[in-house]
């Protein structure tokens, strides 16, 4: 595949960027919402419009996260009504890694859906990386795994 296989908003990553660093030291999360599919059309790449940000209820939110599940329930109600799509999550690794955890892939379930991981220290928040969850489909027989995604950030 050629050029980006998904884009997102320079404001949208910015927001994710700054929640990431008022988190720290504990991972910050939320969802990246795409715009409907009547605004995007048909081929790659997907458009990352916006992003909820989420409080994270994890037990330990300095190692893992935990996207509040009344925000995650009222958040598919307002996709599901206004068209849009939930088509991944974000979350910070505030040791300033940005590769996806053993944790992060365990609980990987949806296919295809994007994982932004922000590597976040207490000096800055700038690195970032985007992974897809493959494979693309349900497929009980293949071992699951993230592949990198090529993001364009669009103004």
């Amino acid at each position: 595949m050629s050029g980006p296989q998904i884009a997102i908003s320079e404001p949208v990553l910015s927001e994710i960027l700054v929640h990431a660093a008022q988190c720290w030291p504990r991972e910050c999360c939320g969802l990246l919402i795409a715009a409907p599919a009547k605004q995007q059309g048909a081929a790659p790449p997907r458009y990352i419009a916006r992003a909820v940000a989420a409080q994270n209820v994890a037990r330990n939110p300095e190692t893992t996260f935990e996207i509040d599940p009344a925000l995650l329930l009222q958040t598919h109600r307002y996709v599901r009504d206004s068209g849009e799509e939930i088509i991944g999550c974000y979350h910070s690794h505030p040791d300033g890694t940005i590769l996806p955890s053993r944790t992060d892939l365990a609980r990987a379930e949806d296919p295809g859906f994007y994982w932004l991981i922000v590597g976040s220290n207490v000096d800055h928040c700038d690195d970032w990386a985007i992974y897809q969850r493959q494979p693309v489909a349900h497929d009980l027989a293949r071992q699951r795994f993230f592949a990198r995604s090529d993001c364009a950030i669009q103004s």
